[in-house]
């Protein structure tokens, strides 16, 4: 892809994103300006390209006179009349829509009539950014994610002034510089930030609420999902305290309340529990225990109907015993026993009450829950979810766990509350992603591949859905929705729509 721009500026060069945009343009062979008000700051990046890059050659990405170019073709500088000439500038200043602005002014009256200017805004408005800076027409959106210098996606969008000739030449360029472009439109959190900044906090709610440990949420969205990393690991990679800022952007725009700040969230930030930056986090700190169990049980398999989590022909319905002091209750039915050590019930989108009852927070016996994630008809994928009552007894989740994981899964307690693990974080980004494609924030495509490649997703969110079955979706989220009355589970037009043609 051929371009017009061959000098870009980088505003915010001594910060994490500024200082990997910054590389992208170089290693492209661009000439970089790498502005900073900083020079600390711009000591500290030039000091990490020179890394970035001497790894690159050990790794064989580079030879060393690429390197050599690259670090030459990068020029610090802490005043904003070095950018004069350049034909882009890419600000990654803080996330504030006042010194945004106010940079973008202060570079109209330096910067040639061509220049084109970029935000890396993750949450404000590109219309508001470029609003009074005298050059609204030449204003775009170009969101880098995280780590810039390894995310090959940039979502792009374009303010109500934005000229389409500026839009495609910012969009050519960073073809050039051998990134991957997604349009979206101007709307708070574009595609990325819109389904992942109130994901995360779902996560932290969920460990608020008593759901699950935040190694039983991250193992069980990897397995479940093929997720490269769960919501806890991620937030300790962000850092709490832009999970805030993130918010305090994005909730007063949208008034979701999935996009406000969760009171464990709040604090952890005045506990100074930021994570990997401060040591500590939902994950970082910890030790965490990846150990499985070295041997398990008998079990005896009692089917009462068509099983989810083990169907015709699956290895695991082949170990089962004549009798045994753990009872497996496929596709329902459940017979209290009281001299089993675990009655193992089997759950679609039910709650463990259900066959049980309940005793006002004071329910628990050898029964477990438990349930194999799907998605729709899909294979079943290799997580167990099982399912605690506040006094279940250790023993019974012990074997439980045991039983499981000796027969190669990987296991996460949760309890019993709607949704489980999976589902409760996942369905409202379905939702979520749904509701995006009908109001036009983006095409499936573009969501899809922003999650795939932005995020570490095995698959988008649409053509995830989709494929598990609009209909399903219906039956899971409406059954959450209806024990939990939260306005983020009743299911998108969509799945109505799916709903309703099934029955029809």
């Amino acid at each position: 892809m051929t371009t017009e721009i061959h000098k870009v500026a980088v505003c915010g060069a001594g910060g994490t994103m500024g200082a990997g945009i910054a590389l992208v343009a170089a290693r492209a062979g661009f000439q970089t300006v790498c502005f900073d008000t900083s020079a600390e700051g711009l000591a500290r990046s030039r000091e990490q390209a020179e890394k970035f890059f001497g790894k690159s050659v050990e790794r064989g990405k580079m030879s060393a006179e690429d390197r050599d170019a690259a670090l030459a073709r990068m020029a610090d500088t802490t005043s904003l009349d070095d950018l004069a000439d350049c034909d882009l500038v890419i600000e990654a200043v803080f996330e504030n829509l006042e010194v945004k602005q106010k940079l973008f002014a202060d570079l109209n009256g330096i910067c040639a009539d061509k220049t084109i200017f970029a935000s890396n805004t993750s949450t404000l408005s590109i219309t508001e950014i470029a609003s009074g800076c005298g050059r609204e027409d030449k204003v775009v959106g170009m969101h880098f994610c995280l780590p810039a210098q390894l995310m090959k996606l940039i979502e792009m969008s374009r303010g109500i002034n934005t000229s389409d000739d500026i839009f495609q030449a910012a969009w050519a360029w960073t073809q050039a510089a051998g990134q991957l472009p997604v349009e979206t439109q101007d709307k708070p959190g574009f595609i990325l930030n819109a389904l992942l900044v109130p994901y995360n906090n779902d996560a932290i709610r969920a460990i608020e609420a008593g759901l699950a440990s935040p190694e039983d949420i991250d193992l069980a969205i990897r397995s479940g999902l093929g997720y490269k990393m769960g919501p806890c690991t991620l937030l300790d990679l962000v850092g709490y305290d832009t999970q805030v800022r993130l918010c305090e952007a994005f909730y007063p725009v949208t008034l979701d309340v999935r996009a406000s700040a969760p009171p464990l969230l709040r604090r952890m930030v005045a506990a100074g529990h930021l994570g990997n930056k401060s040591g500590k986090g939902l994950l970082a700190g910890r030790s965490v225990d990846t150990e499985k169990a070295g041997e398990a049980p008998a079990y005896q398999l009692v089917r009462s109907g068509e099983s989810r989590s083990f169907p015709e022909g699956d290895p695991f319905l082949n170990s089962g015993a004549n009798s045994a002091d753990v009872v497996i209750y496929l596709g329902g039915g459940y017979q209290p026993d009281p001299s089993k050590t675990a009655l193992l019930i089997e759950l679609d989108t039910e709650c463990l009450g259900v066959h049980t009852g309940e005793k006002e927070g004071n329910e628990g016996s050898n029964a477990v829950g438990f349930a194999r994630y799907r998605n729709g008809n899909d294979a079943p994928s290799n997580l167990i979810e099982i399912v605690r009552q506040p006094n279940t007894s250790a023993d019974a989740v012990a074997a439980a766990k045991a039983l499981f994981e000796v027969a190669g899964f990987d296991v996460a307690v949760c309890a019993d509350q709607p949704g489980r693990i999976v589902d409760r974080l996942v369905r409202p980004k379905y939702n979520a992603a749904l509701r995006f494609l009908d109001e036009g924030l983006a095409t499936a495509e573009a969501m899809d591949m922003t999650c795939r490649l932005g995020l570490g997703y095995a698959d988008g969110p649409i053509e995830r859905v989709a494929r598990g079955d609009l209909a399903r979706h219906y039956d899971v989220s409406m059954a959450i929705y209806e024990m939990t009355g939260l306005a983020a589970y009743s299911p998108a037009r969509r799945a109505v729509v799916a709903k309703a043609r099934q029955g029809s």
